[in-house]
């Protein structure tokens, strides 16, 4: 009970630090950012897996719907070349950012996205909207990479 209670005030404490560390962005950074999205979001519809593969670390965590969590730059690798051979086929895709916040040489963002998407299982194209949580990873040469990505549909497909 003792030890969970110092676990309990001890996760408070580095929570608190970690929050009140927290920055919003320079402009900057935020155009910056922004002009990433939108080239991924053209990358995207094109289906260039191997230029979006640059925008991600080698760590990089990928939590999607309705599929497996995706674990590092080769095993995102595998998932876009099957991708490439299977589909899926975007007709549209675009992401809003709600809040972007920075603590330390990490950029936490939060938003929504939109997209229209078909396969040759559904090839007539199908609308989905959500939100995300993603990480930006910034380097010391200025540029940004996405470390962590999740996201959720708002609403069950299945119903």
């Amino acid at each position: 009970m003792k030890k969970t209670i110092i676990s309990g005030i001890f996760f408070l404490i580095i929570f608190f630090i970690s929050v009140s560390q927290a920055q919003n962005l320079s402009e900057e950074k935020e155009k910056k950012l922004d002009e990433i999205g939108a080239i991924m979001e053209k990358l995207t519809i094109e289906g260039d897996y191997k230029k979006l593969l640059s925008y991600y670390t080698d760590d990089v965590i990928i939590m999607p719907d309705f599929a497996s969590t995706i674990r590092g730059y080769e095993a995102l690798k595998e998932q876009y070349e099957k991708d490439k051979e299977e589909g899926p086929i975007y007709h549209s895709f675009t992401g809003t950012v709600e809040k972007r916040w920075i603590c330390g040489n990490e950029i936490y963002e939060r938003g929504t996205f939109g997209m229209a998407v078909s396969s040759g299982k559904s090839p007539n194209p199908k609308a989905y909207y959500g939100s995300y949580f993603q990480i930006w990873q910034e380097y010391p040469d200025g540029s940004f990479k996405i470390k962590y990505i999740i996201w959720n549909l708002d609403f069950n497909p299945c119903f």
